[in-house]
């Protein structure tokens, strides 16, 4: 890599995207050298994010650097590649709506959050925030 990169994680804090979204960029050599920027509103998710993926660099010693923020001004900063992967809260009574909503009016709601009725109601809460981000 010639130039150094900085890819920035919105919605860090859920550990299961987070994690995995730093474990796939850890394991590219053509990002290596990037900063990383972990970035969320919730703070508390957000360190517990930062200290096992920080945990991950040191312990493989990976040319990796990685910071992390609630402000998403100070994350955006000099952004090269952005991950965009937020949810509206609450999340889980807001999707057991997604499915009970059409399943009431005789749709049939497929499995997921993209699709059908429910999909519909899921991208409206959605899209908002992420024209904020934008």
């Amino acid at each position: 890599m010639t130039r150094k990169e900085k890819i920035v994680l919105i919605g860090a804090g859920s550990l299961s995207f987070g994690l995995g979204a730093v474990g796939n960029i850890l394991e590219s050599k053509i990002l290596e050298g990037a900063t990383i920027c972990l970035h969320d509103i919730d703070a508390e998710n957000l360190e517990l994010a930062f200290n096992a993926s920080q945990a991950a660099i040191e312990k493989n010693k990976l040319n990796f650097e990685l910071e992390h923020t609630t402000l998403r001004n100070e994350a955006l900063r000099n952004a090269t590649f952005i991950i965009n992967s937020i949810e509206v809260a609450p999340r889980y009574p807001l999707l057991d709506l997604d499915f009970q909503i059409p399943q009431e009016f005789g749709c049939k709601q497929i499995s997921g959050e993209n699709g059908g009725p429910g999909g519909l109601f899921h991208s409206l809460r959605v899209i908002p925030p992420v024209l904020e981000i934008c």
